[in-house]
């Protein structure tokens, strides 16, 4: 397999535990926003402290400030994620969550001066008319509840982007391990404010299982990105939106209609066109690009 098609698959396994985030985040009615962020960080600290404490990781003070970066824009998305799954039907915050890929050419245009290929547009564009088609069925598109979802689309965008220029210099145990050292302190100090108690065992069980699939996910998503461009593997994170529609419909009752199906296969052929795409970001002003 190329090394790209390995990306893919991490990248599939990411959109798979990514919707498992979302199913057990709605499911945790008891929890508030921030205890939500929190437990994406809590059941993996353990781990990452235990690495550190076998020194299986190495730290930079000159990546400090990238790591902020991407870490403070994980945080925003993350925030502005559980809000809309707390307020939307579950494929509708997943769906804007994923519209990441539409920011991210121009995130790298604007930030790195990179331009994508025609091929890599022509697939986020194929994929987001399938994003516009999901959501218009459900009539939220101009509600707090998407526009905030929407803000964190381009927020991931920016995580995204910074984890694979990361990538290029660091391991995934280092970023992983800034991630969630980081993410679990800033994230700490918001839960504490807005606590709400939870008496309900199964309400603590979801929260469990939200932070076993976020760490899942943290992981495969990662290693997605040491393996191929942001650009493709963030096409693939559409397939979340496959899996949460499904989920929805087992767990949640939320049947899907004809729209959401016309929508899922637009995506489904965004994210092929980005995976037969082996161009890679050229800088502007250069008509060639590498293989």
């Amino acid at each position: 397999m190329h090394k790209e098609h390995h990306g893919f698959l991490y990248g599939i396994i990411a959109a798979l535990s990514s919707s498992g985030v979302a199913l057990f985040a709605k499911l945790s009615t008891s929890a508030s926003v921030p205890t939500l962020v929190f437990s994406r960080f809590a059941l993996g600290l353990p781990i990452i402290l235990w690495m550190l404490f076998r020194a299986q990781v190495t730290f930079s003070v000159k990546k400090i400030p990238r790591q902020l970066v991407r870490n403070l824009a994980s945080l925003a998305a993350l925030y502005a994620y559980f809000f809309a799954i707390q307020v939307l039907p579950l494929v509708n915050a997943v769906t804007l969550v994923n519209t990441a890929p539409l920011f991210i050419p121009f995130v790298v245009l604007i930030w790195l001066k990179l331009l994508v290929s025609k091929r890599r547009f022509l697939a986020v564009f194929i994929g987001f008319i399938g994003v516009l088609i999901l959501l218009r069925p459900g009539g939220d598109f101009f509600q707090l509840g998407s526009m905030v979802g929407l803000l964190g689309g381009l927020l991931g965008a920016i995580s995204l982007t910074t984890v694979r220029q990361l990538s290029k210099t660091e391991s995934t145990k280092t970023i992983l391990s800034y991630y969630f050292l980081i993410g679990a302190v800033i994230s700490f100090f918001p839960m504490v404010l807005d606590w709400t108690p939870i008496s309900d065992p199964m309400q603590w069980l979801y929260l469990f299982l939200s932070g076993l699939c976020a760490l899942i996910f943290q992981y495969t998503l990662t290693k997605a990105f040491t393996h191929a461009p942001a650009s493709k593997v963030s096409t693939v994170s559409y397939l979340s939106v496959v899996f949460s529609g499904l989920l929805g419909w087992w767990i949640l009752g939320e049947v899907p209609d004809y729209w959401v199906l016309v929508g899922v296969l637009l995506i489904v052929i965004g994210a092929l066109f980005a995976l037969f795409d082996r161009s890679v970001p050229r800088p502007i002003g250069k008509n060639q690009s590498s293989t």
